[in-house]
């Protein structure tokens, strides 16, 4: 059977491509990456540990988003978005008060919604860079910084020249970033407790087979968990955070009339002001059988 013209065109078209990519290679120059490669998703329960880098926040979506410092390959930096967290709260609060870009040091779990990574922050300590004008991201770099020597135990007294040129360097960095805070930006936090709106619902409070419904919120679109309330006013909806299992919610929702009834444990995050619910597990709700929560 003979093969048609286009098809054969391909063919040579794919080998070229490959040999190109081979000579860039073996030439020690990495070959190009396309625009729309995506690097592969970690695994949902991975754990991130102590990893540099920065969050910026989405201009359409008004997510935050972290990005490592270091690159992976075809130099690309893996990107997570951050889920909602006390945690994250103090991030954004400490990036707008400081006066210098800032990096963190994260450590968190990693979940998976639509084929994109999301990434809950557990501690976050922040790295404050003073090579860098602000609003500018410093450059990663591979720069080895020369330790001192173990024989030195004592330092030297300091003299009136050293002084003078301790009095130098201070007047260029006030000159370069700005007077140079007398405390640290962490500690200009406002407590929590104080500053900023209470959420409805405290953070880290754990619902344990609390019966409910799962409803779509029409203005966001976000998918929310109502509790069914035994008496009186009782614990407001929470909006789901994504994951796997919020991904099985949807499609036990699309599946039914009405809302479904489910029992549902999870744990309950807080950020700024409003209560979001991770979930843990899920099942169907059977009549007759009465629930609670703690």
């Amino acid at each position: 059977m003979r093969a048609s013209l286009p098809l054969i065109a391909a063919v040579l078209a794919c080998l070229a491509t490959d040999a190109r990519c081979l000579a860039q290679t073996a030439a020690g120059t990495p070959p190009a990456t396309p625009a729309s490669y995506r690097l592969p998703l970690l695994r949902e329960g991975s754990v991130v540990s102590r990893v540099s880098g920065d969050i910026t926040q989405d201009p359409d979506d008004r997510l935050w988003i972290f990005r490592p410092t270091q690159s992976e390959s075809g130099g690309i930096r893996r990107e997570f978005v951050l889920l909602p967290s006390p945690v994250l709260e103090d991030m954004v609060r400490l990036m707008r008060l400081s006066p210098s870009p800032v990096e963190f040091e994260v450590t968190g779990r990693v979940f998976i919604y639509h084929g994109h990574n999301y990434l809950l922050p557990e501690l976050a300590p922040a790295i404050v860079r003073f090579d860098a004008k602000p609003g500018e991201t410093p450059k990663p770099t591979d720069d080895a910084v020369a330790a001192p020597s173990g024989e030195a135990r004592f330092v030297p007294p300091v003299g009136d020249d050293d002084d003078a040129i301790v009095r130098d360097i201070e007047k260029r960095l006030e000159e370069r970033v700005g007077k140079v805070p007398t405390t640290r930006p962490s500690d200009r936090i406002a407590p929590r407790e104080g500053g900023g709106p209470k959420s409805p619902i405290a953070s880290g409070t754990r619902f344990v087979g609390r019966q409910g419904r799962i409803a779509r919120d029409p203005q966001s679109g976000s998918w929310r968990f109502v509790p069914e309330q035994s008496g009186g006013s009782g614990d407001p909806s929470l909006e789901i955070l994504p994951c796997l299992l919020l991904e099985s919610l949807e499609r036990a929702a699309r599946e039914s009339d009405a809302s479904p009834r489910i029992v549902l444990s999870g744990t309950v995050l807080a950020y700024e002001g409003r209560s979001y619910l991770l979930p843990s597990s899920f099942r169907r709700a059977r009549a007759g059988i009465g629930l609670g929560a703690q």
